[in-house]
């Protein structure tokens, strides 16, 4: 047991007490959160291939606490479950079903367009700017053009996102009595009232023919079907796959740009495997440097740093005894910055996954499941694409000005620098 019900340690976060504790106890320790609450903190790679083989054992319902896919729910609603709107949601499924893969080339041809973007807004004339501004720009204008059409602001789908997450983050770590009547929650209101009115405003300026998730949607929904009703019946669908495609804030490729401002002979080396190259066409491992720096930086700063379960039944991991309905925490942050598994594990090698398979229970960014790797398999591509685009035309380094300090992580919903990021891009030809 691992005592952490101090006022030090919820201080200090939890990335340092998981640290802390296993360093102390081994991979597998319980630590005490509060007088009435253990963490069964599960962090070798035995525990994951043990995860994978019993994943009905690991339940996502968190029942006193909210978990991610209980906190979407009530965000999105429940899709009209009332005889009257069966077949109008079966006709919107058949839609969604029958425009998948043109779905994915719009998603495509938006990230081709954001990443050029990104590249063209730069200052190329040594001014210093924030990675945490442009990689969340980026990160929207990779997604949302597919889904809700390209007539919405950017900084107002920016601050909705931080609206979203500010709710997730007060449904998960508040008391249940707090959260129990959740829609008269200010966090709630702002973060459906966000969704509402970017849905809204794409209706309105969308037309049947569009090239738009929205705009398909809405065009086999009959016409008498009144706003209100309209969004409800579209924002389960059109909500779930913002979720599923929107890399949040941009963190993933802001990690990696941190550490490339770092390394001008990395930056180097992928220049030279990008040069006269099409940059957009390539599969992901054509360019096999960028795409393993690429994963390197999700090792070092995974999307789900921890993950969290409940124990259906009693069960033994390792010498561990996990009771029924314990609160099980899977700890990617640990197994992909652990020595047994990794050579030097602290430092970003954008080189270590040229010809490493390191198995899947040592490298698991995304979680685990068919789902997981989808969203992976997509998450890769996006963070390798914008790569490639700022590799090929620039050459940067950090700020002078900027803290070492604020490249430390912090634990929010995600993995965030502790301050602005500051860097001084310059023409790849320059000098």
């Amino acid at each position: 047991m691992f005592n952490a019900n101090s006022t030090l340690f919820q201080n200090i976060g939890l990335l340092k007490v998981a640290e802390t504790a296993t360093r102390a106890h081994g991979d597998k320790v319980v630590i005490r959160v509060s007088d009435t609450r253990d963490l069964y903190l599960l962090s070798g790679s035995d525990s994951v291939n043990y995860w994978r083989g019993n994943q009905p054992q690991f339940q996502t319902d968190l029942g006193d606490i909210a978990s991610n896919a209980k906190i979407t729910r009530l965000l999105l609603g429940q899709e009209l479950t009332e005889t009257r709107w069966a077949e109008v949601w079966n006709v919107t499924v058949a839609r969604l079903t029958s425009v998948t893969r043109q779905f994915d080339r719009w998603l495509d041809r938006a990230l081709a367009q954001a990443s050029a973007a990104l590249v063209e807004d730069l200052p190329t004339d040594g001014r210093a700017v924030d990675l945490r501004d442009i990689c969340r720009d980026w990160s929207i204008r990779a997604v949302c053009p597919a889904v809700f059409g390209t007539s919405l602001d950017t900084d107002e789908i920016a601050q909705g996102i931080s609206d979203v997450e500010a709710f997730y983050f007060v449904m998960s770590t508040r008391d249940s009595a707090e959260t129990a009547d959740h829609s008269r929650l200010p966090e709630y209101l702002a973060a459906r009232g966000f969704l509402d009115r970017i849905m809204t405003v794409a209706l309105h300026n969308s037309q049947p023919e569009d090239e738009t998730l929205i705009a398909q949607i809405n065009a086999v929904i009959p016409g008498d079907v009144p706003l209100a009703d309209r969004l409800n019946l579209l924002r389960p669908t059109v909500g779930r796959m913002i979720t599923e495609k929107l890399n949040i804030g941009g963190l993933s490729l802001l990690w990696t740009l941190s550490h490339l401002a770092r390394d001008p002979a990395l930056v180097a080396d992928i220049q030279d495997e990008l040069r006269g190259k099409d940059i957009y066409a390539l599969a992901d491992d054509d360019t096999p440097i960028t795409f393993s720096t690429v994963r390197e930086g999700l090792r070092l700063y995974p999307e789900l740093p921890f993950i969290y379960r409940i124990a259906s039944q009693d069960m033994t991991v390792g010498s561990l005894q996990v009771p029924a309905r314990a609160t099980v925490v899977f700890a990617p942050w640990l197994v992909q910055r652990d020595s047994k598994y990794w050579a030097d594990p602290s430092s970003f090698d954008g080189r270590r996954f040229l010809g490493l398979d390191p198995g899947r229970d040592c490298y698991f960014p995304f979680g685990v499941g068919p789902h997981t790797r989808s969203r992976g398999r997509f998450i890769l591509h996006q963070i390798t694409i914008a790569l490639r685009a700022i590799c090929a035309q620039t050459r940067f380094a950090l700020s002078p000005d900027c803290p070492r300090g604020n490249l430390h992580p912090l634990l929010r919903s995600a993995l965030i620098p502790r301050g602005p990021v500051a860097v001084c891009f310059h023409p790849a030809t320059d000098g």
